[in-house]
C-alpha cells in the first residue's frame, strides 16, 4: 500500500524543486559556480521523473501483490523519494538560514553550503554531487518503470468535502445505539439486580466479552449513558498497558480532577479516597487486558471503599481476562442481525429516494451485509466507502470478496475488508489516515494529530496564511464520515476534535506504513534503513533511566519521527538522549511530552529539519540551551507543563517558523519579545505563576497569525491588555482557573471582531459578561461559561448575537436568569446547561418559566438529559 506515500512524497518534491529552482539567493550563486548551475538542471530533471513515475504508481501497488519484483521496486523508489526530500530541506534549511542573517554575512559566505550539520562549510559542489548520485539512482529506477510495462493512471485531484459537524457527530451517535437496545436493557437489569442484593465491600464485576469490532465499547456507553441509581459514574480506557498508577490517575480526571499528572501513587489513591467515600459508584473500564490476577486483585482492592453495590463493568476480547476478573457471569456481544445491519447499511450506503433508482445495487448490498456477519465495524466501513459508488461491477467486486463466517479467526481477511474503505479515500487523505498509527491503539487523539501531518510534510493544501490546520480539521471530520475515526467530538470547528481509531484500523494504517514503522521496546528493537518512524512502546520498568541508547536503532539513522508511545513519567537518562538527537538528524517530529530530564542537550540544534518539539510535562526541566534557537523550521513548540522552567533563551523570537507555542514558566514573559514571532497562530500559557499582563505596549499589532489564545491558571494576569483590540484575527480566547482576571477592566476585548470562541471556566470575578463583547456579535459561535461562581445574569446584549451555535453553562449556582432575548438567537443549535439550581428549575421542560423562549433551539441539554423540540412537545 506504497503508493498514497509515494505520491505524497513526489508531489512534495516536485513543489520543493520548483520553489527551490527559482529561490533568488540559490538562482544568483548558480550563475557564478558551474556546479550550482548543473544542479539546477538535474533538479529540474528529478522533477520531471517524479511526475512520470506518479502517473503508473497506482498499477503498480495494484501488481505488486503479483509481482514481487514490483514490490521491491516500489520499497526501493519509496525510500530513494525519502532521500530526496532529505536532501531538498536540506537547501531549504540553507536558504532559510541565509534569510534570517542576512547582512551578517559576506558575499562569499553565502555562496557556500551548510549540508550537514558537523561541516558547515561545505561548498555547493558538494549538494551538486549529492543531486547528481541521487538522479543516478532514480535513472535506474525509471528504467524498472519501463522494463515492468506499468500502465498510467491519471492521478486524483485533491478535494475538499465540507459538511456541518453536529450533523456529523449526531448521525454517528444515533448510528451507534441501532439494534443494541435489548442487549443494553439486559445488561442494565442484570447490574442493578447485582448492586441491589450486594451486601459486601467489594464490587461486582460484569465482564463484556466479544471480538474486535462487535461493537463492546459502544454496548458499554450505552449502558453507562442510560443506567441510573449511582452516585458516580465512571469511564477509563484501559487498553493493554495494565497499569494501576495511570488507571487510579485516569478515574480521577474522568470525575474532574485536575492536576493529576507527575502526582506520586499515595498522593492519587488518597485522592481516589475522598472521591468514592460515602458514594455508590458505576466504573467501565474499557479494553481490559489484564491476565496477571495479582495486580487485577490489587486494583480491586483500591476500588473497594466500604460502600455495598458499587458496579465495575469491563469489556474485554478474551475469556480469560474475564473469568480473572468477573464476580458474575460475563455478557457475551453478540453479532447484529443481518436486518440490523442492513438498516445500517441503507443509511450509510445510499441516499433518501435511491430505492428505485438502484435497485440491483440493493440485491448486491443485500449480499454484502449477510458476509459481514453482523459485525458492525465492517458494515459501517463499507456502507461508508460504496456511498459515492454507483458503479455496479465495482460493487459486484467487493461482494466477490468471500465469506467471512470466521471473522475472529481470520484477522487478514478482515483487514482485507476494511482495506476497501482506505482504497477508496482521496489519494490526499491516504498518507493522513495511514500516519495516525503513529498514535497507539487506544490513544484519545486530537487536532495534535494536525501537527505530526503537517511536520511529515503530510498537509498539502495551504492557503496564504498557512492555515493548514483548517485543511486537517476538514480531513478529519471527512474520515469521520466514512466511519474510519470513531467517537468524534466536534466542539469547536478548527480547535477541538477529540476521536479515537479502532484497533482493527489501527492495524490497517500501520499494515499501509508497512516497514516504514517501527513500534521498540528494549526487548524488541526491530528495525531496518527502511525505517522512517519510531515509536517507543510500554516499559514496565525505569530502563530508560539508566540505559544507553541501544546500536541496533542505528539502522534507522533517517527516522523523521521519534516519539514516545504512553506516558512515561519516567527518568531519561542523559546518554541516552544525546545519542537519539545525535542518531536521528533528520528528524522532524520529536515528541518527548511526559518525560523526565533535567537537560535538554545543546545538540538539539543541529536538528534542522525538526518542525515539532513537545517537552511537555516535564516537571524537572529548568532551562532550554540557547542553540534552540536554531531551528528556524521549527512549527510547534510545547512547554506547558514544565513547572520548573526559570527561563527561555534570549534569541527564542527568531523562530520565525513557529505557529504553535505553548508555555509554563516561572518568568514574567514580558522581555521575551514573544510578539516578534508574527508566524504564531496558537499561544498558550499555562500555570505561569508570575506571568502579567502583555503588549501594553501595543505590540500586540506585530502578531497578525494569532487566532488562538489560551490562559489558564495564571494568578498575576489581571485583565486583558488594552492591546488585545489589536488581534482582529484572534478566533479563540480561553480563560481558565486566573483568580486575579477582571474582564470588566480595560478595553482589550473591544476588537475582537473575529472571535468564534469564548470560553471562561473558574473565573471568580466574572459577575456578568462584559459589554465590550459586543463586538464580536457577528462572529462569536461558541460561549462556555463553566464553574463561574459569582456569575449573576447575562446581558441583553446577547441578542445581536447572530451567529452563535452553541452555547454551554454549567456549575453556575447563582446564575439567576436567562435573558428573554434567547428568542431571537435563531442561529443557536445547541444550549447546555448542567449544575445551574436556579436554571434547573426555571428551564424545565416544559413548565420552566423560561422554556417559552428556548423551546425552539434543536438540542436542549439539562442536567445531562437531552431534548429536541419534538421530544419535549
Amino acid at each position: 500500500m506504497a503508493e498514497a506515500i509515494i505520491l505524497s512524497l513526489a508531489t512534495s518534491i516536485a513543489a520543493k524543486i520548483a520553489h527551490l529552482t527559482g529561490d533568488a539567493i540559490y538562482a544568483s550563486v548558480s550563475e557564478r559556480l558551474k556546479a550550482s548551475k548543473c544542479a539546477k538542471k538535474d533538479l529540474v530533471i528529478i522533477a520531471e521523473y517524479m511526475h512520470a513515475i506518479c502517473a503508473v504508481v497506482e498499477d503498480a501497488e495494484q501488481r505488486q501483490y503479483t509481482n514481487k519484483a514490483i514490490k521491491i521496486w516500489l520499497r526501493d523508489l519509496k525510500s530513494l523519494a525519502y532521500e530526496i526530500d532529505d536532501q531538498l530541506d536540506e537547501v531549504a534549511f540553507d536558504a532559510l538560514e541565509r534569510r534570517v542573517d542576512e547582512g551578517h554575512f559576506r558575499w562569499y559566505d553565502k555562496i557556500r553550503y551548510s549540508i550537514f550539520p558537523s561541516n558547515p562549510t561545505t561548498p555547493r559542489s558538494h549538494f551538486s554531487r549529492n543531486i547528481k548520485d541521487l538522479l543516478v539512482e532514480l535513472e535506474h529506477i525509471v528504467d524498472k518503470k519501463n522494463k515492468f510495462g506499468l500502465t498510467e493512471r491519471p492521478i486524483e485531484s485533491s478535494r475538499d468535502e465540507i459538511r456541518d459537524e453536529l450533523d456529523v457527530c449526531r448521525f454517528v451517535h444515533e448510528r451507534a445505539a441501532i439494534g443494541r437496545d435489548e442487549a443494553k436493557q439486559d445488561i442494565i437489569n442484570e447490574v442493578l439486580r447485582a448492586s441491589y442484593c450486594s451486601t459486601s465491600s467489594q464490587p461486582c464485576i460484569l465482564p463484556i466479552v466479544g471480538m474486535g469490532g462487535i461493537g463492546k465499547t459502544t454496548l458499554a456507553k450505552l449502558v453507562h449513558r442510560d443506567i441510573s441509581s449511582f452516585d458516580l459514574k465512571l469511564w477509563v480506557c484501559v487498553s493493554d498497558r495494565f497499569q494501576i498508577h495511570t488507571i487510579v490517575e485516569n478515574i480521577l480526571k474522568n470525575a474532574g480532577f485536575f492536576n493529576t499528572s507527575n502526582q506520586s501513587l499515595d498522593t492519587l489513591l488518597s485522592w481516589l479516597k475522598q472521591l468514592l467515600e460515602g458514594k455508590k459508584y458505576f466504573l467501565v473500564l474499557d479494553d481490559v487486558w489484564a491476565h496477571d490476577y495479582r495486580r487485577w486483585g490489587k486494583l480491586q482492592n483500591i476500588l473497594t471503599n466500604g460502600m455495598a453495590g458499587n458496579t465495575i463493568l469491563v469489556t474485554t476480547r478474551e475469556a480469560n481476562v474475564a473469568s480473572i476478573t468477573q464476580t458474575m457471569p460475563s455478557y457475551d456481544v453478540r453479532r447484529l442481525p443481518d436486518h440490523v445491519c442492513w438498516y445500517i447499511f441503507q443509511q450509510l450506503a445510499f441516499r433518501e429516494g435511491e430505492e428505485g433508482r438502484y435497485y440491483n445495487l440493493y440485491e448486491i448490498g443485500w449480499s454484502i451485509v449477510q458476509k459481514c456477519c453482523g459485525v458492525p465495524l465492517l458494515v459501517e466501513s463499507l456502507g461508508s466507502s460504496l456511498r459515492s459508488v454507483r458503479d455496479e461491477d465495482e460493487w459486484h467486486r467487493i461482494n466477490s470478496m468471500g465469506s467471512f463466517r470466521e471473522l475472529d479467526e481470520q484477522y487478514t481477511k478482515v483487514i482485507e475488508v476494511l482495506r476497501v474503505s482506505y482504497d477508496k479515500l482521496p489519494s490526499h487523505l491516504k498518507p493522513l489516515f495511514a500516519h495516525m498509527s503513529l498514535f497507539m491503539k487506544d490513544t484519545n487523539m486530537n487536532l495534535d494529530t494536525q501537527y505530526l501531518w503537517s511536520a511529515l510534510g503530510l498537509l498539502r493544501l495551504r492557503n496564504e496564511n498557512n492555515e493548514f490546520h483548517k485543511h486537517a480539521y476538514l480531513y478529519l471530520k471527512e474520515m469521520a464520515s466514512r466511519s474510519l475515526i470513531q467517537e468524534p467530538n466536534l466542539e469547536i470547528e478548527g480547535a477541538v476534535f477529540n476521536f479515537q481509531m479502532h484497533d482493527l484500523l489501527h492495524d490497517l494504517g500501520a499494515s499501509i506504513l508497512g516497514e516504514e514503522l517501527a513500534i521498540v521496546t528494549w526487548r524488541e528493537l526491530k528495525v531496518s534503513k527502511f525505517t522512517r518512524h519510531i515509536v517507543w512502546g510500554y516499559e514496565d520498568d525505569d530502563s530508560l533511566c539508566f540505559e544507553e541508547f541501544p546500536e541496533k536503532l542505528l539502522q534507522a539513522k533517517n527516522s523523521r519521527t521519534f516519539r514516545f508511545g504512553y506516558i512515561l513519567n519516567r527518568h531519561i537518562s542523559s546518554s541516552f538522549l544525546e545519542s537519539m538527537i545525535s542518531t536521528f538528524v533528520c528528524l522532524r517530529f520529536l515528541d518527548l511530552g511526559y518525560s523526565l530530564f533535567e537537560v535538554l542537550p545543546s545538540s538539539i540544534g543541529n536538528l534542522k529539519l525538526l518542525r515539532y518539539l513537545n517537552l511537555a510535562y516535564n516537571c524537572v526541566l529548568k532551562s532550554l540551551p540557547d542553540t534552540i534557537c536554531k531551528l528556524l523550521n521549527l512549527e510547534c513548540l510545547r512547554l506547558h507543563g514544565c513547572t520548573e522552567l526559570e527561563e527561555l533563551p534570549k534569541d527564542v523570537y527568531h523562530l520565525h517558523n513557529l505557529m504553535v507555542f505553548t508555555i509554563t514558566t516561572k518568568m514574567s514573559l514580558l522581555h521575551t519579545r514573544l510578539n516578534e514571532m508574527s508566524s504564531l497562530q496558537k499561544l498558550g500559557f499555562h500555570s505561569c505563576e508570575n506571568l502579567e499582563p502583555l503588549w501594553d505596549n501595543g505590540y500586540a499589532a506585530r502578531l497578525p497569525s494569532l487566532q488562538s489564545l489560551i490562559i489558564k491558571d495564571c494568578p498575576q494576569f489581571t485583565c486583558l491588555p488594552n492591546s488585545t483590540m489589536f488581534l482582529q484575527g484572534l478566533e479563540i480566547l480561553q480563560i481558565t482557573d486566573c483568580e486575579n482576571m477582571d474582564l470588566s477592566e480595560g478595553e482589550g476585548l473591544k476588537g475582537l471582531t473575529s472571535l468564534r470562541q469564548l470560553a471562561i471556566t473558574r473565573l471568580p470575578r466574572l459577575t456578568t459578561l462584559p459589554v465590550r463583547i459586543k463586538y464580536a456579535a457577528s462572529s462569536l459561535e461558541y460561549l462556555h461559561l463553566i464553574d463561574c461562581e459569582n456569575l449573576t445574569f447575562l446581558p441583553n446584549c446577547l441578542r445581536r448575537f447572530t451567529s452563535i451555535r452553541i452555547i454551554r453553562i454549567g456549575k453556575c449556582p447563582n446564575l439567576q436568569s436567562l435573558p428573554k432575548v434567547f428568542n431571537y438567537l435563531t442561529s443557536l443549535q445547541k444550549l447546555s446547561i448542567w449544575k445551574c439550581q436556579h436554571l434547573s428549575e426555571k428551564c424545565a421542560v416544559p413548565t420552566g418559566e423560561y422554556y417559552s423562549f428556548i423551546q425552539h433551539i434543536p438540542l436542549f441539554k439539562l442536567d445531562g438529559v437531552s431534548y429536541t423540540p419534538y421530544q419535549s412537545e
